[in-house]
C-alpha cells in the first residue's frame, strides 16, 4: 500500500537520470531518455516484507537498480533490460533485496 493511505498504491512517474525510492513510493514508472540509475533504500531501514515495483515504459535504455546497502539477488545491482518494456518487483528481508516478480513485454 502507499505511504499515504491504505486504499491504493503510490505511483510516481519519472524521466530523471537518477531516482531514489522513498517510504512513500510503491510503483516507480520510468520513461528514461538515457541510462537511468535507481537506488533502493537500505533493506535494514525498511520493514521486512517491504516491496517496490520499478517499471520501465521506454524500451531504448537500461535501468540499473542498486540498493543503498546490502545486495539485490545476491549481487551489487540488477538491471531492467534494454530494448523492451521491462519491470521488476523487489522485496526486503530486512537485510537484502530480492526480485519476486518480473515483467518482460516481449514475453507477454
Amino acid at each position: 500500500m502507499s505511504g499515504f493511505d491504505n486504499t491504493s498504491f503510490t505511483v510516481r512517474s519519472s524521466t530523471a537520470a537518477a531516482e531514489t525510492l522513498t517510504n512513500n513510493d510503491y510503483v516507480l514508472l520510468l520513461t528514461p531518455g538515457a541510462a537511468t540509475a535507481v537506488t533502493l533504500p537500505s533493506a535494514a531501514l525498511v520493514q521486512p516484507g517491504r516491496t517496490y515495483f520499478v517499471y520501465k515504459t521506454a524500451a531504448a535504455f537500461t535501468v540499473t537498480i542498486t540498493p543503498a546497502t546490502g545486495t539485490v539477488d545476491g549481487g551489487a545491482n540488477t538491471t531492467l533490460l534494454t530494448g523492451q518494456v521491462h519491470a521488476k518487483r523487489f522485496i526486503s528481508d530486512g537485510t537484502n533485496w530480492f526480485t519476486i516478480s518480473e515483467y518482460d513485454a516481449l514475453a507477454a
